[in-house]
This record gives C-alpha cells, structure tokens and sequence, in this order.
C-alpha cells in the first residue's frame, strides 16, 4: 500500500536510508530532523513494514519559475527489491505531484545503471555538467593577489545570485531559500564548506569539498560579473590541494572548451506538462544532495 508518511515514521525511515546507501545514522537524522514534512515523503507498506520509500522536494523549473518536484533518497530494502515497489512509488509519485500543481519531476540518479532504470519510468536524459580539472598553478594564475580574504554572506543573497546565473538556462532546477539555507547545513555533514567572496550585494560562491590530500572538489560555482578572481584566491587560502575539479553549468564560461560534459540528472514532464529540449544553453541541476 502507498500513503504518506507520518511523523511517527522518521525512525523507521532512518534505517530504510543507512540499509539502502550504508551511510550512518547522522545523515539521515539531520535530513528527517531539519527538512522532513510528511506531505512531501510517499511510502509503500508491506508485511507492517515501510518496504520503500521517496521524499518530493519542492522546486522550480527556469525562467518562469514551474512549479516542480526533486525526487530524492528513493530506496527499496533489500529484501522487497525486484517487485516493482520503487516503479511504483514513481508512478504514484507523479500523480500526486500533478494533483498539487506539479508540472515535472526531477530526479539525480545516484549512479549510471540507474539512468535506464529511470527511463524506464517516463524520465529523459536532461541534465549535464562541465567537468575541469585544474591544476593549483593556473588557479593562482587566475586569482585576484589582493582578494583572499573570506566574506560571511546569507542564504537568500547566495540563492538570489543562483537563480540570476541559471534564468537563461531554460529548464534550470531552482530552489528556495529555505532549501538553499538546508543544502549548505545538510552538505556539511559529509565535509562541504561555503566559500563566498566579493563586495556586499555582488558576492560569489563556491561548494568545496576535499576530496583527498591533494585534491579539492569544487561541486557548484556562481559567481557575479568579474567575481571569479577573487574567489578563487578565497578557495585557494581556504582549501590548499594540487588539483582543483570543478563541476559547472556547461558553457559558463569559466573554462570555455575545456573538460568532458557528463550527465546529471533527468526530467519527466507530468500533469500534462510538455518536455522541450534545452535549445541555448544547457539546462543545469546543481545541489542536488548528491
């Protein structure tokens, strides 16, 4: 049976997610303790149990601002896999996603065989990011000598810059502030840290992780007009690695022809929704929880 969860069921769901992506406990805590509401989370119930699970995260599709929602944390117990359960949660997703004003789902895959699963159940390949490496040399070339100095900035300026950085990116998933605010808290759990630089009203933004002793991730950038020298002396101060591998919004600029385009993510149309193909610049996903 499929219904939506309860308060009383965030235990429950706890151990679903540590079973189905073998992570501690303090990840899904901090997700059901600090973003959780039960209208957004669908489970399917067998044997007295919660067998699968999804969450539906409020979104927003570019320029207009379509409503939409993110598919996340879908998971199965091992035991209840290959009976068509998740099929069906996508299924009964998109329904009640439609009967709240939805006009698409969006969903990150967590790896490559799961993109045909998901084609499977109505998704198109949709969503892409440039991916450079760069090497601590040429970033120092690239940085402001006079601009290393870390600023403090809000969550709503920081989205505010994002969703100005992604409105011609028609198809582009936009998020809220309170989502914004979540996804910095959330991301740190697992080691991501928010290095912002610039004047008031013009700051640009990094997400870095380190990802060894030599390299450094830096999994989204937005930065203002002329912003990307003096952020990157801010993620050179704050994060000294010998490598530096950034994932961007494909054509942004930054490294023009550099690095390979993988996928990362896919879209579905729902409530009678039309898909149209990006035509300019490619649609973008970006702080997906990944």
């Amino acid at each position: 049976m499929i219904e939506l969860a309860g308060w009383d069921l965030r235990a429950e769901l706890a151990g679903l997610w540590q079973i189905c992506f073998h992570e501690p406990k303090r990840y899904p805590n901090y997700f059901l303790n600090n973003y959780f509401r039960p209208q957004d989370c669908l489970v399917y119930r067998m044997e007295g149990r919660v067998a699968a699970a999804l969450y539906l995260l409020p979104a927003r599709i570019a320029p207009d601002g379509t409503q939409a929602h993110y598919v996340f944390a879908a998971g199965t117990l091992p035991e209840f896999r290959s009976r068509g359960f998740m099929a069906s949660l996508l299924a009964y997703a998109a329904l009640y996603g439609a009967r709240r004003g939805d006009k698409f789902s969006v969903v990150l895959p967590a790896n490559q065989p799961l993109y045909s699963f998901y084609e499977q159940n109505g998704y198109f390949d949709y969503y892409k990011i440039q991916s450079v490496s760069i090497e601590r040399e040429r970033l120092v070339q690239l940085a402001s000598p006079c601009s290393s100095c870390r600023v403090i900035a809000c969550a709503s300026e920081l989205n505010r810059l994002r969703n100005s950085c992604l409105c011609r990116r028609k198809g582009s998933v936009l998020w809220s502030d309170k989502r914004f605010h979540f996804t910095m808290g959330f991301g740190s759990t697992y080691g991501d840290e928010l290095v912002c630089s610039g004047p008031m009203d013009h700051h640009s933004y990094a997400v870095c992780r380190k990802a060894n002793d030599t390299v450094c991730s830096v999994r989204e950038v937005m930065t203002a007009p002329g912003g990307f020298s003096g952020l990157a002396a801010a993620v050179l101060k704050r994060f000294p690695a010998k490598t530096y591998e950034f994932r961007l919004p494909p054509g942004q600029g930054l490294f023009p022809g550099e690095g390979t385009e993988e996928r990362c993510g896919m879209i579905r149309p729902i409530g009678g929704a039309l898909w149209e193909p990006a035509v300019v610049l490619p649609p973008y996903l970006g702080l997906g929880l990944d």
